[in-house]
């Protein structure tokens, strides 16, 4: 239920702020560089453990794609929330997260420069394990770079940190089948570079 209401207030946002002329639109994709930053936790001592504590130092690899919308504020500042798809977490397979994230930013605009920054809100949408370890909900903020040109494609690079952890209180995970390999108390923060092309339209 939540994640739907979520869905249908981004889409809300999109559609209301796109009837004023004033406000453009577009969409975006890209790479994501995801990561999970301060990663601890305590295994049970075993070999397995060891082989898998070393696999969690992979970072993944991924992609995110999504909508915006432009409000203009003043002649160089505007309001810039997005509605984004992203493949976050870790290369480890139980680690690798999917989230419907909610930026919502303030872009200056500087010629066919840009700088934007601001806070951003997700809801996980796949965990591939089910395991219930990891929160439904999550709180970021993110600082980005991009250029539009004259055809309105722009690129942009952009940095999100976690500011709330990515794992449920009081967590306790089984790696393998044969229930051998047990970690708890884990704790860490979603950190994603991403680099992206879109289309303003």
């Amino acid at each position: 239920m939540k994640k739907s209401l979520f869905f249908i207030t981004g889409l809300f946002l999109l559609s209301f702020f796109s009837i004023n002329a004033q406000v453009t639109s577009g969409f975006k994709a890209g790479v994501n560089f995801a990561d999970v930053n301060g990663l601890s936790f305590d295994n049970d001592g075993s070999s397995a453990a060891e082989r898998i504590e070393n696999q969690l130092d992979g970072k993944r690899t991924s992609y995110f794609v999504g909508f915006l919308v432009d409000i203009p504020i003043s002649e160089k500042l505007s309001f810039m929330p997005e509605f984004i798809f992203s493949q976050q977490g870790k290369n480890l397979e139980s680690f690798r997260l999917d989230y419907l994230n909610l930026p919502l930013g303030l872009k200056l605009n500087l010629s066919n420069l840009y700088i934007n920054a601001g806070p951003q809100v997700g809801v996980k949408v796949w965990d591939p394990n089910k395991s219930g370890i990891f929160s439904n909900f999550e709180a970021s903020a993110f600082g980005g770079l991009g250029y539009i040109f004259d055809s309105n494609i722009f690129i942009e690079a952009r940095y999100t940190y976690g500011l709330t952890d990515i794992f449920q209180d009081n967590n306790n995970f089984t790696f393998d089948n044969a229930g051998e390999t047990r970690f708890s108390g884990l704790e860490g923060k979603n950190a994603v570079i991403q680099l992206g092309i879109g289309y303003r339209l």
